[in-house]
């Protein structure tokens, strides 16, 4: 057995029974990065603090036993910023998406639709409500 096979299987009989990494975590990881960078460019001692704070957490949280709390905590983190991360994760599509199409806002359930781009004027159907408007693509 190699050196770095023999370090991953001692890793890995310590990981055994431990969390681990979820959404949480990494959550916690980069905000305590972007903490310590504002802090050490900003002098202010307290952000360095509570980014360090934070990795601790982050730490403590991965190397726990008692599974079914993390995962509770995590899920109630998942619940608490569906609104946020669902607007994050559309606006990147749009910016991404932007060249091959268009986005309106039905104008009776304000459900967003996705138009392509360069069709001219079109009568977009709302795949929501069924209601029927004219834009120009």
């Amino acid at each position: 057995m190699r050196f770095f096979d023999k370090i991953r299987s001692s890793f890995a009989s310590f990981m055994a029974g431990r969390y681990g990494a979820d959404q949480l975590g990494m959550t916690m990881l980069w905000t305590a990065l972007i903490l310590s960078i504002v802090g050490s460019f900003s002098r202010l001692g307290l952000l360095t603090l509570m980014a360090d704070a934070l990795l601790l957490l982050m730490f403590w949280r991965m190397l726990s036993k008692d599974r079914l709390k993390r995962q509770h905590e995590n899920q109630t983190y998942l619940q608490k910023t569906y609104g946020a991360r669902k607007a994050v994760t559309e606006w990147v599509n749009r910016v991404k998406n932007g060249k091959k199409y268009r986005y309106f806002t039905c104008p009776q359930c304000k459900k967003r639709l996705r138009v392509p781009r360069g069709v001219g004027n079109i009568t977009i159907t709302c795949k929501g409500c069924g209601n029927k408007f004219d834009k120009k693509a």
